[in-house]
């Protein structure tokens, strides 16, 4: 991509300008951001004279250059492999096929390579608490300055830079109550423009009137839906619990609304943070159309759910899909109960969301063979040309081998569904008592899946691994569970309940981004989202942030007493590993033990319950995911000791601490959270090669803070200097 001129770029935020303003010295900044800084200082960035705002005039032609300059980038950044076409007639496909049981009804889209046009309102919290910094930190508690409001802005601009001219946006923002900052806009090079700078003026303050954001962002949908030919939906992002409810609470008034309007956008549900009530934004997403809900921990999850969140609604070919059952009433059970069901003596109506291209959606009824004949089975969606389109799906009673194996992969995904949702019910009602039985559901279906998948089958092996991994870490650790789990299982199992790809981290929702015009968006949206710059950090830090992950600046470490696992099955004390003792659990040879010494005695570490006592920016494998420790505890603890380990191993670059996979330092390894670009690089070795050369090469390396070169923006560990190069310069540009 060709860079910006300089001139196009705010000294101030260092970001291409949208509304440029010229000083009487003839420098140019972004208006806003000016204005900020003459409110606090009075005097010139650049020339530090006095130098106030009414000195300040528009620069029209440096803003007409940099809309230039910008129009030529959108048009190479746009999703030019995803033309947009006016909207084709289609159908949807069904069958049905009855198995052991079960009624499988599984309904097929459309292949498609172009994607139609889409109408989005962004509702956006900008309550005093979207103020509080990202969760991310390091082990001296500094952190980026990154507020919630920040990731928020940012997670917009990537939804701004991948619409076309024929996509419309809005943008809402709430606090002690509502205001539309602009109502459906093209996203034109103008309105691309005109969205921007309407969302740099967002600002936190007030309560969280979340209904009345809701609201008026519906009405915009509404009022400004066209007669055919949009996807709709609204992005409700919002970091807590509401603290202004209308008079019957936000169910009952979204209910009445939808009775009132009969308004078909779906409602797709963000919730940044910790402090959530991810139990409202779970049924107003319900309540939406069987909308998504995303849980947002920190910052390094904002790329990976806003993309496929986008993708998801760009390359929807049918919304509003149910399945209508006519017939004796169907009874709630373990397979359908957690879908938003309509219910009346003759007719069932299960509710299915959204359809994408290449994705099917598959439903599961438990009837029995006596009772088959008294049903009839039908789909109602609709279209961009036209709604409420029926197919009539008729019932095989004698199902193929692989229509067999695909109804047992649907039955264990929503066995999943139920087993995850019952235990977290459980959690939320009674978070003291003994859920043993439940877990016990959950031990149960792990060992089902086990003996059917045997490695073999890729759903399945897939599934197994969300529940193994942090499904169980989230439901067998009340601390973990209070903080995230809470969250986020409501999130990966309505994933799993309505078929969707929601992140890039979970093995099994990868399975529902399926589709050439599905893995084409979303491979575009990624680089559009990588390729922003990161926003500036509201709260100043000095710290330069990429927007992918947040690194500490120092490498993990573990804490002396630890016990580590030798590869012969004894373990070892972390003090006392020596190089060439081999590891388990790939038998990696050490090379070199690496002691770093803790200033003033004493280090802030992260424990954990089985006795693991490690810094909080050390990877940790829990099931198939890396993970940071500070993430599994409210906050570090101060330790008492003179020393923290690492080691280098030959191969394999991992060991087993208190039963606990950690990473070792140059691993090489490239997935989210572990990948870091200097201790997980060979630089890092070829570095402790020096230092042990110089350490008389007994491959016990010992480390101080005045070996570190640091980069003096980030405070990121570059590299290590030899002692006796301690002339040259102590922080690298």
């Amino acid at each position: 991509m060709t860079e910006p001129s300089g001139t196009f770029v705010c000294p101030i935020t260092h970001e291409l300008m949208v509304d440029p303003v010229i000083d009487p010295d003839g420098n140019s900044y972004e208006r806003r951001a000016i204005e900020d800084w003459l409110r606090q200082t009075g005097t010139s960035p650049i020339t530090r004279a006095p130098l106030l705002a009414s000195d300040l005039r528009p620069n029209r032609a440096l803003k007409a250059a940099i809309d230039e300059y910008r129009h030529s980038i959108d048009s190479k950044n746009q999703l030019t492999t995803l033309s947009l076409t006016e909207p084709k007639p289609y159908e949807l496909t069904a069958n049905g096929n009855y198995v052991d049981g079960f009624v499988h009804i599984s309904i097929q889209p459309p292949s498609d390579t172009n994607r139609s046009p889409c109408d989005i309102c962004c509702v956006v919290d900008t309550s005093g608490s979207m103020a509080v910094q990202s969760e991310i930190q390091n082990e001296t508690n500094e952190k980026f300055g990154l507020s919630r409001l920040d990731l928020v802005k940012h997670a917009i601009k990537t939804i701004v830079h991948s619409l076309q001219p024929q996509d419309r946006l809005s943008l809402v923002s709430f606090a002690n109550s509502a205001t539309v900052l602009f109502q459906l806009t093209n996203m034109s090079p103008d309105g691309k423009s005109s969205a921007l700078a309407a969302l740099e003026r967002l600002e936190d303050n007030g309560q969280t009137n979340l209904w009345d954001g809701l609201r008026a962002g519906l009405e915009i949908l509404l009022k400004g839906q066209r007669a055919v030919g949009s996807n709709t939906a609204l992005f409700l992002l919002t970091d807590g619990c509401p603290n202004v409810e209308p008079p019957r609470g936000h169910i009952p008034a979204l209910e009445k609304l939808k009775q009132k309007t009969n308004f078909t956008s779906m409602i797709n549900t963000f919730g940044f943070g910790y402090d959530l009530d991810s139990h409202l934004l779970e049924e107003i997403a319900m309540l939406g159309n069987s909308g998504s809900y995303a849980f947002i921990p920190d910052g390094s999850f904002v790329g990976t759910i806003f993309v496929n969140a986008m993708t998801t609604l760009l390359a929807t070919a049918a919304t509003n899909v149910q399945i209508h059952v006519h017939g004796p009433r169907i009874e709630p059970s373990d397979y359908t109960r957690w879908y938003t069901t309509a219910v009346t003596d003759q007719n069932t109506v299960f509710d299915l969301g959204l359809i994408t291209y290449g994705q099917s959606k598959d439903l599961l009824i438990p009837i029995s063979s006596e009772s088959l004949s008294k049903y009839e089975f039908s789909v109602i969606y609709n279209t961009l040309q036209e709604p409420k389109r029926s197919i009539k799906i008729k019932i095989n009673t004698n199902p193929e081998q692989n229509d067999i194996r695909r109804f047992v992969q649907q039955k264990f995904r929503l066995e999943l569904v139920h087993c995850v949702r019952t235990v977290l019910q459980a959690r939320r009602q009674q978070p003291n008592e003994d859920s043993a039985v439940a877990m016990s559901q959950i031990k149960e279906l792990e060992e089902k899946m086990r003996q059917y998948s045997g490695g073999t089958d890729a759903f399945v092996k897939d599934l197994l691994a969300d529940l193994t991994g942090q499904v169980q870490e989230a439901l067998t650790n009340k601390d973990w569970f209070t903080k995230w789990g809470v969250h986020f299982l409501p999130s990966l199992t309505r994933a799993h309940l309505l078929q969707y790809c929601n992140n890039f981290k979970d093995p099994g929702v990868q399975h529902y981004g399926c589709g050439t015009l599905f893995s084409t968006i979303r491979d575009e949206m990624d680089t559009i989202f990588c390729s922003l710059p990161a926003p500036k950090p509201s709260q100043q830090t000095g710290a330069t942030i990429n927007m992918t992950v947040f690194h500490n600046a120092d490498g993990g470490c573990f804490h002396g007493g630890c016990l580590v696992r030798l590869m012969n099955g004894t373990t070892k004390l972390i003090k006392d590993v020596q190089p060439g003792d081999r590891m388990a659990p790939h038998g990696g040879m050490v090379n070199y033990v690496v002691k770093t010494k803790c200033q003033n005695k004493t280090a802030k570490m992260v424990v954990i319950d089985n006795g693991l006592i490690i810094t909080a920016w050390h990877p940790i494998r829990l099931g198939q995911q890396w993970v940071m420790p500070c993430s599994l505890v409210s906050a570090p603890t101060e330790i008492s000791c003179e020393e923290v380990y690492n080691f280098a191993l030959d191969q394999g670059h991992t060991v087993v601490v208190n039963d606990i996979e950690c990473v070792t330092l140059g691993h090489g390894f490239k997935e989210d959270v572990v990948r870091h670009n200097y201790y997980g690089t060979q630089r890092v070795i070829d570095d402790l090669r020096q230092l042990d050369f110089e350490q008389h090469n007994s491959g016990i390396i010992e480390v101080t803070e005045e070996v570190l070169i640091r980069n003096k923006h980030s405070g990121l560990v570059t590299g290590l200097r030899l002692i006796e190069a301690q002339h040259q310069s102590q922080i690298i540009v």
